[in-house]
């Protein structure tokens, strides 16, 4: 979907510049991706059933610009050069050697970096995303800086994700071999085992008009929509990845910088997945992004022994552009104003929730 024909995105920032877009040729398969703003450069990771258009107004409100000063570019808006994409079987991107797993996934980001140039990059991984953005730490650590993992699927990693993991990967199969092909169907069986979890949900708990966890809100039925198209990634990619194991030494032996993360609007499954995580990367000895800047709020400064929470946050991150964005910018960038607008228009009836703890309130 070109740039021009998707302004029924909801949270997208009116006026904000088109992206640079294009197609390259990355370990057999044809990616695409757009290329925002100017400043360091930061790659955005999502689960396979979301594409580039998904998180555009992330995307949006952390490119930064710059201005031509002689032979020079001198910032001008302080910001990233953001990456997103549509992942190998998703969307625009072609479909070979797809269905794959997330070492896969990982090594077509990083050659994508290397073909953009513009590594090493900051990473923000969300969901299965968070798999693959971990995968990349661990297997290509020189291409990357900081690393930001938010509610990555590893759910065998607690004895709760592990219960909500058989219970969804049953209703699948129980769905699929009632209705073949039904991926939609497939997706709804998995968000309604979620909301009656006792152990905990994707996303928050169903609610009284038959809503399910991994339904957008009222008013934002573009998600729905965009979701269901692309519901056949979740059954076949983002599924079978989160029966995916991570072995706690492994990110712990990296030399990148990797902070897990969750949202406060979130399933407490993921919050406990996100501290399991970051003990383990602890007890492997592992560095983690140092103290914020002198002036920087005291909440910036981290605590290696938890995982950062962002007040506002939900599971699907898309949905939640402006606490996203600021806890990105508030990590790679600890320095930086808070120049670019973080809300449009009725992105949070309710009022702005953008406050971002870097570790859970005590």
């Amino acid at each position: 979907m070109a740039h021009h024909e998707s302004t029924r995105n909801p949270f997208a920032l009116p006026g904000a510049p088109a992206p640079a877009a294009g197609w390259y040729d990355v370990n057999g398969c044809r990616l695409y991706a757009e290329v925002r703003g100017a400043g360091p450069a930061l790659l955005i990771i999502g689960a396979a059933s979301d594409d580039a258009e998904m998180f555009r107004p992330i995307a949006e409100r952390l490119a930064g610009s710059a201005a031509a000063v002689g032979f020079a570019y001198v910032p001008k808006v302080s910001g990233f050069t953001v990456v997103t994409w549509d992942p190998r079987g998703t969307g625009r991107s072609s479909r070979a050697g797809w269905p794959c797993d997330s070492y896969t996934h990982a090594d077509d980001a990083a050659e994508l970096l290397r073909t953009l140039a513009l590594a090493p990059a900051a990473i923000f991984g969300a969901s299965t995303g968070g798999i693959v953005a971990v995968r990349l730490a661990v297997r290509h650590p020189e291409l990357v800086r900081e690393v930001l993992v938010y509610e990555p699927g590893f759910f065998r990693s607690t004895d709760a994700g592990t219960a909500l993991l058989a219970s969804a990967t049953e209703a699948v199969e129980e769905r699929l071999r009632n209705h073949p092909d039904d991926w939609a169907g497939a997706v709804t069986a998995v968000s309604r085992v979620a909301a009656r979890d006792p152990a905990g949900t994707l996303d928050g708990t169903g609610d009284d008009d038959g809503r399910g966890p991994l339904d957008a809100p009222p008013g934002l039925e573009w998600y729905t929509e965009r979701g269901a198209a692309l519901a056949e990634n979740f059954i076949r990619d983002d599924l079978p990845r989160t029966l995916e194991s991570v072995d706690p030494v492994a990110p712990g032996a990296s030399n990148a910088r990797i902070r897990f993360a969750f949202g406060t609007d979130s399933s407490p499954v993921f919050r406990e997945i996100a501290e399991t995580l970051t003990r383990a990367r602890q007890r492997a000895g592992a560095a983690v992004p140092g103290s914020a800047a002198p002036d920087s709020p005291k909440s910036l400064c981290p605590d290696p022994d938890q995982p950062d929470a962002i007040t506002g946050g939900a599971h699907l991150s898309y949905l939640t552009p402006g606490p996203i964005a600021e806890y990105i910018r508030a990590r790679c960038l600890p320095g930086a104003r808070a120049e670019l607008p973080v809300c449009a228009p009725g992105e949070h009836p309710k009022g702005p929730r953008v406050a971002t703890h870097l570790h859970p309130p005590r």
